[in-house]
């Protein structure tokens, strides 16, 4: 886990975080708690490797921490399917998320 952080003019910061996803991975997300910064007032990208989704939008923050949901797509032979919620380890999954804050 790491956390860049860039200084804006205006007094916040810009922090780009790069980390894994949990080893167990359940329904609603797993938390993040973001240690250079107090509050996260917004989440501006987000981004996941292996086939996996994370969604800037589906990100919820309370104060200095995030819940991040993990989304795959059910692709099979037979149908696509729409985006769901993955489960299990996720430990080998590289989460890259933008945050701006104070």
């Amino acid at each position: 886990m790491t956390e860049t952080v860039f200084k804006l003019a205006d007094g916040y910061k810009l922090v780009v975080i790069n980390t894994t996803g949990p080893s167990s991975y359940s329904s609603g997300g797993f938390t993040y708690a973001v240690k250079s910064l107090r509050k996260v007032e917004k989440v501006i990208a987000a981004s996941a490797s292996g086939g996996y989704k994370v969604d800037a939008a589906d990100i919820s923050v309370s104060g200095n921490t995030l819940t991040i949901k993990v989304y795959y797509y059910d692709y099979d032979a037979t149908a696509d399917g729409a985006a769901v919620e993955a489960t299990g380890d996720l430990s080998g999954v590289n989460i890259t998320i933008v945050v701006i804050g104070s």
